[in-house]
C-alpha cells in the first residue's frame, strides 16, 4: 500500500482552519495517536514543504478574513503555532534550510499586519479595549509566543542563532506598525517571557535589546493605559 500524496496547499489550508484544532479538543493523549492515524497526510509533510506552505499563508494572509469565521481563525492559530500540530517546531528542524526558516519566521510580521490586525479588536472597531478574556481571535493571537514552538526562535538561539534576529524584528515589527492592542499585547507577551530567560540565564545583549524595544515603543502616545502597565510589566519579564 503506497503512501497518500502530501496535501495540496489549499487542502492544507483548509484542514488548518476547519478540522486541525478541532480534531484535538477534548483528547487525550492516546487520541491524539488515532487522530494523527486519520489525518496523516497533514502531519507527516517534508518539513520543507510544509515550511513553503507556512510562509505561503503567512506571506498573503488576507484571505483568511473572508473565507473563515473568527472562531475558525483563532482555532487554527492554536492549531497551526501551537503543540497540537507541532508546525512550527517542524518550520526549525535542521533539514529545513536556514533561508528557508529565516524568510518563514520573518513573514509572521505580515500574519500580523495583513489578517491579525484586521480582525482583532472587534475588527478593528474596539482598537483599545483589552479583549483577550473576551474575544476569541485576540486570546489566540495573545498566546501566539506562548504556545510551545514561536518563541523558541529567540529564547534558545543555540538551537538555531540564525533565527534570533528574524525573530526579534517580528516582534519590534508587530509593536510600532500594528494598530489593534491585541497584536501589541500578543509581541509585549514574547517579549516578556524572551526577556526573562535571557536576563536570568542567557544572553545579556538580547535582553538589553528587547528592553530597549519596549522602552522605544512606550515613548508612543496613543498606547491605552492598560497595555503601558502591561509594557512596563513585559520590560521587567513578568508576564504570564
Amino acid at each position: 500500500m503506497t503512501d497518500p500524496p502530501p496535501p495540496t496547499f489549499d487542502e492544507w489550508v483548509t484542514y488548518c482552519f476547519t478540522q486541525g484544532h478541532g480534531d484535538f479538543s477534548g483528547t487525550t493523549p492516546d487520541d491524539e495517536d488515532s487522530v494523527q492515524a486519520r489525518e496523516a497526510r497533514f502531519f507527516s509533510m517534508a518539513p520543507s514543504l510544509l515550511t513553503a506552505y507556512l510562509t505561503r499563508l503567512f506571506e498573503s494572509p488576507s484571505f483568511v478574513a473572508e473565507r473563515y469565521t473568527d472562531n475558525q481563525i483563532a482555532e487554527a492559530t492554536w492549531f497551526i503555532f501551537g503543540c497540537g500540530s507541532g508546525y512550527i517546531g517542524d518550520m526549525r528542524r535542521g533539514t529545513v534550510s536556514p533561508d528557508l526558516q529565516v524568510r518563514c519566521v520573518r513573514s509572521i510580521a505580515t500574519l500580523y499586519t495583513d489578517l491579525f490586525d484586521r480582525v482583532c479588536g472587534h475588527h478593528g472597531t474596539d482598537p483599545d479595549s483589552d479583549l483577550r478574556d473576551t474575544d476569541e481571535v485576540d486570546g489566540a493571537v495573545y498566546m501566539m509566543w506562548d504556545m510551545g514552538h514561536l518563541e523558541g526562535t529567540v529564547m534558545f538561539p543555540e538551537k538555531g542563532p540564525h533565527l534570533v534576529e528574524p525573530g526579534i524584528e517580528v516582534l519590534e515589527s508587530v509593536l510600532h506598525r500594528c494598530r489593534t492592542s491585541a497584536c501589541r499585547v500578543s509581541a509585549l507577551h514574547g517579549i516578556g517571557h524572551i526577556y526573562c530567560i535571557h536576563n536570568y540565564q542567557g544572553d545579556k545583549a538580547i535582553a538589553s535589546r528587547l528592553r530597549a524595544i519596549v522602552d522605544a515603543f512606550t515613548e508612543r502616545n496613543d498606547l491605552p493605559e492598560w497595555l503601558r502597565d502591561y509594557a512596563a510589566h513585559a520590560r521587567e519579564g513578568y508576564v504570564q
